[in-house]
């Protein structure tokens, strides 16, 4: 196995060592990131990133290795398609780019799964909602209204300081009251 290794020329000895260290290092992030320990998270250290207007996130170990990761095997499994060095070396950092920006697409989308979709009250203020149950005049009780926040549907409890809102009829929030009660008055 080494005599065939050494007998291949040197910027192909190069590309199958890079390809071969970084995909053990791959294959121990994977690990890592499966079993919780991964390196690569934003505790606020910077020590995995650097940050640069606007790229913040793009320059890290993890992104490193991806970049290296296709730069290596890209000039091993190019290199019977593209004979000239300076080609092969081109499209080997081209597969290392496209590795990197595939890695950060897939990274974005399952972050976003992450984010907080919690209801809060305040998100309602301002917006128009339908009368789902009648409000009665002056603020002597409660009906309810329907709203829409962020492509969710609430039936939240509801009054007003004017006359009393008839089912069916579009409202608009003015007041949050509380965790539970919104102020709204006709549109």
């Amino acid at each position: 196995m080494t005599d065939k290794f050494l007998a291949l020329e040197l910027p192909m000895q190069i590309f199958w060592g890079i390809a071969l260290v970084t995909s053990v290092f791959f294959i121990i992030q994977t690990i890592m990131a499966f079993m919780g320990l991964d390196a690569d998270t934003d505790d606020g250290s910077g020590f995995d990133t650097v940050e640069m207007e606007g790229l913040s996130g793009y320059f890290s170990f993890r992104n490193l290795i991806n970049f290296l990761l296709g730069y290596g095997w890209g000039g091993v499994l190019l290199q019977s398609i593209i004979p000239d060095m300076m080609w092969l070396e081109v499209a080997a950092v081209g597969v290392g780019l496209l590795f990197v920006i595939i890695f950060v697409f897939i990274l974005r989308q399952v972050m976003g799964l992450s984010t907080d979709k919690t209801f809060h009250m305040d998100e309602a203020l301002g917006l128009i909602a339908d009368t789902y149950l009648r409000i009665p005049a002056e603020k002597k009780g409660v009906g309810k209204v329907m709203v829409s926040v962020r492509g969710s549907v609430h039936e939240i409890d509801a009054m007003t300081e004017g006359e009393e809102i008839p089912t069916g009829t579009k409202v608009r929030v003015t007041k949050v009251i509380g965790s539970e009660l919104l102020e709204v008055e006709r549109v």
